[in-house]
């Protein structure tokens, strides 16, 4: 069927309006037609494409959502590593970062860029031959997940760039998020339909761009600033960081207004207070500011830590905080049984978010802060994300009663045991306890263990407070009809559902040991425990005296291990597992195996324990001293004797400004 030139002549003219449109509306906030105008225009679009498909353009403003669902997320390397920046929480913190700075260029002044640190979603956007190729959450760094399809239904984001100033191919650093007017929108939507609401907009965020339904996240108004580029040399037509993202705002990426050049110390001091005392104000959720150097030609000179670029940081905010009073307080189970006591407060605005809870930790935080039922205390947002009691209001103190452990649990009402050496208190009928079964399940089904996307939280609780599932065994039994009998879930969801647990079957040892739950179990001790084991049955046949010459596992952990299969609960649950057809792919010594590092000195910017964490995931063995089989030395600040002797060897030396290089090949 041939179209007639007269359609392509119109669908390409309203292509480049609505896109234009768009542009104006969702970057630079200034529309210039009626909504009802554009919906004409998108319906005029939308019928000349069902009538003639066959003239769809990936260009075309219909499709920036996917028609079809997504499986589920696939991983991705960034091609440059994606990481994260250094904190300053105090002047003094900025002061030394910029007196090494400094130091470090020679300079007596180095010009900075700053802007708002928006409280989102980190991805990295990929440009290719001028067009829209993918999107990646930062995940680790230096792997995330492939976000394609729903980062594209942000509209505030180009498809097509046509600009021979940029290079050919190159990815630009930014933020999702959402308003905090949308954010209430879609929260009061949800009360009234009777659902959970989200307890912050950056969850709401990050929950919308992992959606396995691209409509969806297109439904949640999601909002894009870039902040940053992948590789400054390949941007070789611009020497500064503002220079270059003008140029971005000109050609439509939406970037921040609020940003500024500083050209000292004091400009830096007097930029913060004056973001510190707008946030209030600006219509999305900021935490801080991140300054930057602005020449670009420096980052290659000021370089990396092994977790940051030195040439960056982020200077946090105070937690905002209000006062309220305690009108309540109340006991919750955690996944061990350990009983944790809730604040409950009159309801109180901090930042834009509504509060009305606060955690009060454990009894011995109860006792050092002096806190009593009916005090009025100040709550703050710690990270300006969870609720949490700073101090009481002794001025206000009037008719308080003092807050007493409880003797039950409450939820089966089993007597607490109070733990000798801790300052908990502990319900140990785990496996009747409602909140601990739960717990339990989803512990099994987070990304760092099992990874069964998708499955909320209260989908989890549903299941168990309606008897279809009571251990994590039960998932792999679900059926169609199983999730039919909850309230408010679709067709489509159950598929994902379905497909997720499907998907999850796939997995490696060390996951599925710390997917297991056991007391104190961690993810370092369950790589370390699949190495030594190699499979599940001879794991189940591992003893004491096995388990404590295994590398992270002390006494402490041993006993767990052997009180946890000792259980026949424990083991018909494992049993199970093992019946609904894992597959253990062998994944716990890959890359980089036979090679003996040490490690010596202290690090800026990682601890030992993290350190040696990453390396062993990576196949590294670490040993604890140097001898003439060690291959690499790797040297943090105040080495003492093992540098001369690692040379006297021979061995190759890594300092912590070579880091980056070397953890960059991990991936």
């Amino acid at each position: 069927m041939n179209i007639s030139k007269k359609i392509i002549n119109r669908y390409k003219k309203l292509i480049k309006t609505i896109n234009n449109h768009n542009l104006l509306y969702h970057t630079y906030d200034s529309p210039e037609i009626s909504d009802n105008e554009y919906d004409s225009l998108y319906s005029e679009i939308k019928e000349i494409e069902n009538l003639n498909p066959t003239i769809i353009s990936t260009n075309s403003p219909t499709q920036r959502v996917g028609s079809t669902l997504l499986e589920n997320f696939e991983k991705r390397q960034h091609e440059t590593p994606m990481l994260s920046l250094s904190n300053a929480s105090t002047f003094d913190d900025f002061h030394d970062f910029y007196k090494k700075l400094l130091n470090e260029s020679s300079l007596a002044s180095v010009i900075l860029f700053a802007e708002p640190k928006f409280d989102g979603l980190a991805v990295s956007i990929t440009y290719k031959n001028g067009e829209y190729h993918n999107a990646t959450t930062r995940g680790d760094g230096f792997i995330g997940e492939d976000v394609t399809q729903n980062v594209k239904t942000i509209k505030a984001l180009p498809i097509v760039i046509d600009n021979s100033k940029l290079p050919k191919n190159f990815s630009v650093r930014g933020e999702v998020f959402i308003d905090k007017k949308d954010f209430e929108k879609i929260n009061k939507d949800l009360r009234k339909k009777g659902e959970k609401e989200y307890s912050n907009a950056r969850n709401l965020a990050a929950g919308s761009i992992r959606q396995l339904d691209p409509a969806i996240a297109s439904s949640r108004r999601l909002r894009l600033f870039i902040h940053g580029i992948d590789d400054p040399e390949k941007f070789t037509k611009f020497k500064h960081h503002d220079k270059l993202f003008l140029h971005f705002a000109d050609i439509g990426f939406p970037v921040n207004n609020y940003s500024r050049l500083l050209y000292n110390i004091n400009d830096s001091s007097s930029y913060f207070d004056e973001m510190d005392s707008l946030r209030n104000q600006i219509p999305y959720e900021i935490d801080g500011l991140v300054y930057r150097v602005n020449d670009l030609a420096m980052y290659k000179k000021l370089g990396f830590t092994a977790k940051s670029p030195k040439w960056a940081i982020a200077y946090k905010f105070k937690s905002l905080e209000a006062l309220s009073r305690i009108k309540e307080v109340t006991f919750q189970v955690g996944r061990t049984g350990t009983i944790t006591p809730v604040a409950e407060l009159l309801p109180v605005n901090i930042g834009g978010v509504n509060v009305s809870r606060a955690t009060l930790h454990n009894f011995s935080e109860i006792s050092s802060k002096d806190i009593h039922l009916n005090d009025y205390v100040y709550v703050k947002r710690a990270g300006d994300v969870i609720p949490d009691i700073d101090r009481v209001e002794l001025s206000k103190r009037k008719n308080v009663t003092k807050i007493r452990p409880p003797k039950n649990c409450p939820s089966c009402g089993s007597v607490l045991k109070k733990i000798d050496d801790q300052v908990a208190y502990k319900c140990l009928n785990h496996k009747n306890c409602t909140p601990q079964i739960e717990q339990s399940i989803i512990h099994f089904i987070s990304r760092k263990a099992m990874n069964i996307q998708g499955i909320g939280n209260q989908i989890i609780k549903d299941l168990v407070s309606k008897k279809i599932i009571s251990r994590s065994s039960d998932l792999y039994k679900l059926s169609r009809k199983d999730f039919e009998n909850l309230d408010r879930v679709g067709d489509k969801s159950i598929s994902n559902y379905l497909s997720s647990i499907e998907s999850s079957k796939e997995t490696t040892l060390s996951k599925f040991i710390y997917s297991l739950g056991i007391k104190e179990v961690g993810e370092s001790s369950s790589r370390s425990i699949a190495t030594r084991y190699k499979s599940v049955d001879n794991f189940l046949s591992c003893n004491y005296d096995e388990l404590i010459q295994v590398e992270d596992v002390g006494p402490i952990v041993a006993n767990n291990i052997i009180s946890y299969l000792s259980d026949k609960d424990n083991i018909k649950n494992i049993n199970a597992l093992v019946s609904a057809d894992i597959k253990l792919i062998d994944k716990e010594t890959p890359k980089m195996n036979n090679i003996t590092a040490v490690l010596t000195g202290s690090f800026e910017n990682y601890s030992r324990t993290d350190l040696t964490e990453i390396l062993e995931n990576n196949g590294y063995k670490i040993a604890k001293s140097l001898s003439k089989n060690t291959n690499i030395l790797i040297c943090g600040d105040k080495p003492g004797n093992k540098l001369a002797k690692a040379k006297d060897y021979g061995i190759e030396i890594i300092y912590e400004s070579e880091l980056i290089k070397l953890l960059s090949k991990f991936h």
